[in-house]
Protein backbone atom coordinates (compact mmCIF):
# COMPACT_ATOMS: atom_id res chain seq x y z
CA UNK A 1 0.00 0.00 0.00
CA UNK A 2 1.71 3.90 -0.60
CA UNK A 3 0.89 6.15 2.05
CA UNK A 4 -2.45 7.30 1.01
CA UNK A 5 -4.02 3.99 1.58
CA UNK A 6 -4.16 3.12 -2.46
CA UNK A 7 -2.92 -0.31 -3.70
CA UNK A 8 0.23 0.05 -5.63
CA UNK A 9 1.58 -2.13 -8.17
CA UNK A 10 4.11 -4.17 -9.12
CA UNK A 11 6.24 -1.36 -10.44
CA UNK A 12 4.93 0.70 -7.40
CA UNK A 13 2.66 2.74 -9.00
CA UNK A 14 -0.43 4.01 -7.08
CA UNK A 15 -3.47 1.92 -8.28
CA UNK A 16 -6.98 2.73 -8.25
CA UNK A 17 -8.61 0.64 -5.77
CA UNK A 18 -10.91 -0.38 -8.57
CA UNK A 19 -8.88 -2.65 -10.48
CA UNK A 20 -10.19 -2.40 -14.47
CA UNK A 21 -10.90 -6.61 -13.84
CA UNK A 22 -13.66 -5.32 -11.14
CA UNK A 23 -15.39 -2.98 -14.17
CA UNK A 24 -18.97 -4.99 -15.01
CA UNK A 25 -19.74 -4.44 -18.79
CA UNK A 26 -23.53 -3.65 -18.90
CA UNK A 27 -25.61 -5.54 -21.85
CA UNK A 28 -28.97 -6.01 -23.01
CA UNK A 29 -30.63 -8.97 -24.42
CA UNK A 30 -33.56 -11.01 -25.47
CA UNK A 31 -35.29 -14.20 -25.18
CA UNK A 32 -37.38 -14.10 -27.65
CA UNK A 33 -40.45 -16.61 -28.35
CA UNK A 34 -42.65 -16.55 -31.72
CA UNK A 35 -46.16 -17.46 -32.12
CA UNK A 36 -45.70 -21.22 -31.89
CA UNK A 37 -43.68 -20.84 -28.09
CA UNK A 38 -40.57 -21.77 -30.15
CA UNK A 39 -37.23 -19.43 -28.89
CA UNK A 40 -34.88 -17.84 -31.23
CA UNK A 41 -31.31 -19.07 -31.18
CA UNK A 42 -28.28 -17.92 -32.84
CA UNK A 43 -24.72 -19.22 -33.92
CA UNK A 44 -21.67 -17.09 -33.13
CA UNK A 45 -19.09 -17.76 -35.73
CA UNK A 46 -16.60 -19.80 -32.83
CA UNK A 47 -19.49 -22.37 -32.57
CA UNK A 48 -20.98 -21.32 -29.74
CA UNK A 49 -25.42 -20.90 -29.49
CA UNK A 50 -26.45 -17.78 -27.86
CA UNK A 51 -29.64 -15.73 -27.17
CA UNK A 52 -29.15 -12.40 -29.05
CA UNK A 53 -27.84 -9.18 -26.65
CA UNK A 54 -25.25 -6.51 -26.98
CA UNK A 55 -23.59 -3.56 -25.20
CA UNK A 56 -26.26 -0.83 -24.31
CA UNK A 57 -25.32 2.58 -26.69
CA UNK A 58 -25.20 6.36 -24.64
CA UNK A 59 -28.73 7.46 -24.58
CA UNK A 60 -29.95 4.18 -24.93
CA UNK A 61 -31.91 2.01 -21.48
CA UNK A 62 -31.71 -2.12 -21.52
CA UNK A 63 -34.75 -2.83 -23.59
CA UNK A 64 -34.08 -0.37 -25.99
CA UNK A 65 -31.03 -2.19 -26.50
CA UNK A 66 -31.91 -5.52 -26.01
CA UNK A 67 -34.69 -4.84 -29.04
CA UNK A 68 -31.79 -3.44 -31.22
CA UNK A 69 -30.10 -6.08 -30.78
CA UNK A 70 -32.53 -8.85 -31.74
CA UNK A 71 -33.26 -6.48 -34.74
CA UNK A 72 -29.42 -6.13 -35.57
CA UNK A 73 -28.35 -9.63 -34.97
CA UNK A 74 -31.25 -11.79 -36.05
CA UNK A 75 -33.54 -9.52 -38.32
CA UNK A 76 -36.13 -9.96 -36.06
CA UNK A 77 -38.89 -7.38 -35.11
CA UNK A 78 -39.69 -8.21 -31.25
CA UNK A 79 -41.78 -6.49 -28.88
CA UNK A 80 -41.75 -6.88 -24.84
CA UNK A 81 -45.42 -7.33 -23.09
CA UNK A 82 -43.61 -6.19 -20.04
CA UNK A 83 -41.12 -3.70 -19.88
CA UNK A 84 -40.61 -3.64 -16.12
CA UNK A 85 -39.61 -7.22 -16.06
CA UNK A 86 -36.06 -8.59 -16.26
CA UNK A 87 -33.75 -11.40 -15.47
CA UNK A 88 -29.77 -10.94 -15.36
CA UNK A 89 -27.08 -12.88 -15.81
CA UNK A 90 -22.95 -12.75 -15.58
CA UNK A 91 -20.21 -13.97 -16.96
CA UNK A 92 -16.79 -12.91 -17.92
CA UNK A 93 -15.98 -13.02 -21.95
CA UNK A 94 -13.42 -14.51 -23.65
CA UNK A 95 -11.51 -10.97 -23.45
CA UNK A 96 -11.79 -11.48 -19.23
CA UNK A 97 -13.76 -8.44 -19.17
CA UNK A 98 -17.27 -9.24 -16.48
CA UNK A 99 -20.61 -8.08 -18.38
CA UNK A 100 -24.00 -8.44 -16.94
CA UNK A 101 -27.01 -8.79 -19.26
CA UNK A 102 -30.26 -7.83 -18.99
CA UNK A 103 -32.36 -9.99 -20.13
CA UNK A 104 -36.32 -9.01 -21.70
CA UNK A 105 -38.89 -11.94 -22.51
CA UNK A 106 -39.69 -10.89 -25.83
CA UNK A 107 -42.32 -12.28 -28.93
CA UNK A 108 -42.06 -11.95 -32.31
CA UNK A 109 -44.22 -13.17 -35.12
CA UNK A 110 -40.99 -14.31 -37.06
CA UNK A 111 -40.58 -18.29 -37.91
CA UNK A 112 -37.50 -17.58 -38.90
CA UNK A 113 -34.52 -14.82 -38.22
CA UNK A 114 -32.86 -12.91 -41.05
CA UNK A 115 -29.42 -13.22 -40.49
CA UNK A 116 -27.25 -10.22 -41.75
CA UNK A 117 -24.08 -10.48 -39.47
CA UNK A 118 -20.71 -12.24 -40.34
CA UNK A 119 -20.85 -12.63 -36.50
CA UNK A 120 -24.37 -15.04 -36.75
CA UNK A 121 -24.22 -17.48 -39.12
CA UNK A 122 -26.75 -19.70 -38.48
CA UNK A 123 -29.85 -19.45 -36.06
CA UNK A 124 -33.72 -20.58 -35.75
CA UNK A 125 -36.76 -20.46 -33.85
CA UNK A 126 -36.66 -23.76 -32.15
CA UNK A 127 -38.66 -25.59 -29.65
CA UNK A 128 -37.49 -25.02 -26.06
CA UNK A 129 -36.34 -28.20 -25.03
CA UNK A 130 -34.34 -28.39 -28.16
CA UNK A 131 -32.92 -24.64 -27.44
CA UNK A 132 -31.65 -26.27 -24.33
CA UNK A 133 -29.33 -28.50 -25.79
CA UNK A 134 -28.29 -26.19 -28.13
CA UNK A 135 -27.38 -23.38 -25.83
CA UNK A 136 -23.52 -23.29 -25.07
CA UNK A 137 -23.73 -21.39 -21.97
CA UNK A 138 -24.79 -22.61 -18.59
CA UNK A 139 -26.15 -19.34 -18.11
CA UNK A 140 -28.37 -19.24 -20.80
CA UNK A 141 -29.96 -22.42 -20.15
CA UNK A 142 -30.17 -21.47 -16.96
CA UNK A 143 -32.00 -18.37 -17.75
CA UNK A 144 -34.86 -20.24 -20.30
CA UNK A 145 -35.57 -23.00 -17.13
CA UNK A 146 -36.58 -19.60 -15.34
CA UNK A 147 -38.58 -18.16 -18.04
CA UNK A 148 -40.14 -21.74 -19.00
CA UNK A 149 -40.77 -21.87 -15.61
CA UNK A 150 -42.81 -18.44 -15.07
CA UNK A 151 -40.09 -17.39 -12.43
CA UNK A 152 -40.27 -13.54 -10.97
CA UNK A 153 -38.23 -11.14 -12.62
CA UNK A 154 -34.87 -10.19 -11.12
CA UNK A 155 -36.07 -6.79 -11.48
CA UNK A 156 -39.43 -4.75 -12.21
CA UNK A 157 -38.45 -1.12 -13.14
CA UNK A 158 -36.55 -0.81 -16.37
CA UNK A 159 -33.03 0.25 -15.72
CA UNK A 160 -32.31 4.03 -16.60
CA UNK A 161 -30.04 4.75 -19.53
CA UNK A 162 -26.44 5.08 -19.10
CA UNK A 163 -24.88 8.36 -18.49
Amino acid sequence: MSRIGRPQGPDGERRSRREPEDLVVAGAGGVVFNATGAVLVLRHVNGSWVFPKGHIEAGENALEAALREVEEEAGVVAHCDDASASWTTTYRNPRGERRRITWFRMRADAREPLLREELFPDGAFVEPDEALTRLTFTEDRLLLRRLLRGDEPDATAPPEAPA
